[in-house]
């Protein structure tokens, strides 16, 4: 039986390509869960700005995001990528501007990912509704090896977040109807040179 367990790993190490990508593709939507602000109504006396997923129960003040970690190809990434879509209807009755910004930091950073000191912005777009008018903001974004923003990544995990900012004299509501983060390793990229 173990001849039979050791010839079936070694025929399967060796249909291994060096080329092999492992993915790991993670619904960060069904991992922050309801609580995180993914969705709501805002009043827009002038301007606002929200951050979700929401880490301290205020989503008015910038915070920590959310912590990915445990995820098995965080060491040495090949690549990353993340792909967001905010839905937004100007529910009032004057013009509103809206605008996302996605931003990536270091685990670490678990205070303020929105500050520029150990975290970055990757994608960010605005729109322009008119009232009872609907529209949506898709931001995507990717980075491969050799980035120097992979380094915010480790085998500690890493945290996103995204600024959700509205201006105008109007009511908005918003919901995050896909927020996906893609790591990429190539196995063989791990094992050390002779």
């Amino acid at each position: 039986m173990k001849k039979f367990l050791l010839l079936t790993l070694l025929a399967a190490l060796t249909a291994c390509s060096g080329h092999t990508i492992v993915v790991a593709d993670v619904d960060l939507l069904s991992l922050a869960g309801d609580t995180a602000g993914l969705s709501g109504d805002l009043t827009v006396p002038g301007s606002i700005q929200v951050y979700v997923p929401d880490a301290d129960d205020n989503l008015t003040t910038p915070d920590g995001g959310y912590l990915v970690d445990g995820l098995p190809t965080l060491d040495d990434l090949y690549g990353f990528g993340v792909e967001l879509t905010v839905a937004v209807e100007n529910t009032g009755s004057g013009p509103l501007t809206f605008s996302a910004d996605f931003r990536l930091a270091s685990a670490a950073d678990s205070t303020n990912i929105y500050d520029g000191l150990d975290d970055v912005s990757l994608a960010s777009k605005t729109i322009t509704l008119d009232p009872g008018e609907s529209g949506q903001v898709e931001l995507a974004a990717t980075l491969e090896r050799g980035d120097a923003n992979l380094a915010l990544i480790s085998d500690q995990g890493f945290r996103v977040g995204v600024s959700l900012a509205a201006s105008g004299t109007t009511s908005v509501h918003y919901q995050l109807t896909a927020f996906r983060v893609i790591a990429e390793q190539r196995p063989f990229d791990l094992i050390p040179p002779p």
